[in-house]
């Protein structure tokens, strides 16, 4: 195995954050990492290095009690390795050393579904938590890997009228106020104005509604780099909750007359909810969400869980975490 480097990158050094990027995915990229800084920890970026073979690791350092460890920033950020079928478990080994070294208690690694054969280091643990669907667009086809009755039931955006929006400040003023307001309804994480500012001006953000009788009722937010596009967030009024799969299915059009290939739109709440439904009857692919648990301080975490009366081989991870 070739000498392993290892290099951290903050968001002060933005070209070679994103020169390191440069064959990452969407929330690889610099301005993804910017905008989550005005809504908590200033992520990093990781870069091990071995010979051609590389990790990029996005990461937040939190604290806990006195003590750090570090996760993935939300979303789909991940740890990617390239080539995607390159054996990275020695660059895994790696990354836990250099974690030890800097005082970390553990680290909560999302893994990309780029590398689904990617093998935890000795020691350490893999575990799938959900399920991501994506779109092979080269070969997706709604007349052929939906079913009929799904079908039918895209189709009533264009029954309804329903006019794919692609831009335009109408679609950036309905975004600002449509997401926000699902997002309480549902009692999720809203993200700041700030961070949404940030990516609202990213190049690399493109916005998608469906509007109804001249008023636009659902908007979907999507990041592109190379061949990949992901759906960030979405937000809908009222008369527009059920325009979504219709939007993923004209985004998925779109998208692949431009040349791109994989569209990941993400997966659910909790397992069987009614966005798990819709995804799942669209005909993507599911990739297992996988993620790595990695103690670097074993003594500190046990400590940790006993003061939160949390059992340490918990499914949670940090256990000392769980809500």
């Amino acid at each position: 195995m070739p000498e392993i480097a290892i290099t951290l990158i903050g968001l002060d050094a933005r070209d070679r954050w994103e020169a390191a990027a440069r064959d990452g995915l969407p929330t690889h990229s610099w301005h993804y990492a910017a905008a989550l800084a005005a809504a908590g920890p200033a992520p990093q970026l990781a870069e091990l290095r071995a010979g051609d073979t590389r990790l990029l690791v996005p990461f937040i350092e939190r604290n806990w009690q006195g003590h750090r460890d570090i996760a993935t920033p939300t979303g789909f950020a991940a740890a990617l390795l390239l080539p995607h079928d390159a054996a990275g478990t020695d660059l895994l080994a790696a990354w836990r050393d250099h974690a030890r070294g800097r005082g970390w208690v553990s680290g909560y690694l999302q893994l990309s579904p780029r590398n689904p054969s990617l093998v935890a280091p000795p020691g350490d643990r893999v575990a799938a938590h959900n399920i991501w669907y994506e779109f092979d667009l080269a070969r997706w086809d709604v007349r052929h890997d939906v079913r009929k009755k799904v079908r039918w039931s895209l189709r009533n955006g264009d029954r309804a009228g329903a006019r794919l929006v692609t831009g335009g400040a109408a679609l950036a003023d309905a975004f600002l106020r449509l997401y926000p307001a699902a997002m309480a309804r549902l009692g999720a994480e809203i993200f700041p104005p700030e961070t949404l500012a940030v990516w609202l001006d990213d190049p690399a953000t493109r916005l998608f509604g469906a509007e109804l009788d001249g008023q636009i009722t659902a908007v979907e937010l999507c990041r592109l780099r190379g061949p990949h596009a992901e759906l960030h967030l979405a937000g809908s009024a009222p008369d527009g909750r059920g325009l979504h799969g219709w939007l993923i299915w004209k985004m998925a059009e779109w998208f692949a007359a431009r040349g791109v290939r994989w569209f990941n739109i993400g997966g659910y709440g909790q397992e069987g909810d009614g966005l798990h439904q819709m995804k799942r009857r669209l005909g993507g692919t599911e990739r297992p969400q996988r993620s790595l648990r990695q103690i670097y301080d074993p003594a500190a975490y046990d400590a940790l869980c006993t003061a939160a009366g949390a059992d340490p081989r918990a499914l949670y991870f940090p256990a000392y975490r769980a809500p």
